[in-house]
């Protein structure tokens, strides 16, 4: 019997996992957006890997006399699962990342304006 995925081919290796995301600062908000990218990508890795590898039915179809055989059945199941959580990610990190970037664009707007009533309040700092 064939196996309904495709054959997967080998990505390339993954590089250092970047480590949690943090705002120590409202400067660091700039950085944010390709933080999250980074981390996107790698949920989308993480959901292929497992839809390629992990949700094989070949492994379990060896012979018809392969006790294991009955698993096959299990993994299509499991590969529709993982393609349902890497869709339901998706949607909500899109929400979560244009909440982020409304939110980082009002603060933006928040200091022009405050830096605008406050302008003769404030003593500029000398170059």
């Amino acid at each position: 019997m064939t196996s309904p995925h495709p054959s997967p081919t080998p990505g390339p290796t993954p590089g250092p996992t970047p480590g949690p995301v943090e705002v120590s600062s409202w400067d660091d908000l700039e950085a944010l957006p390709a933080r999250m990218a980074d981390l996107a990508q790698q949920a989308d890795e993480i959901v292929r890997h497992a839809r390629a590898w992990v949700c094989r039915r070949d492994g379990f179809e060896p012979s018809p006399v392969c006790v294991l055989r009955p698993l096959a059945a299990a993994m299509d199941p499991l590969e529709a699962a993982f393609a349902e959580l890497g869709r339901r990610f998706e949607d909500q990190w899109r929400d979560l990342t244009d909440g982020l970037r409304r939110a980082a664009a009002d603060l933006a707007a928040t200091d022009v304006a405050t830096a605008r009533d406050l302008g003769g309040l404030i003593p500029r700092s000398a170059p």
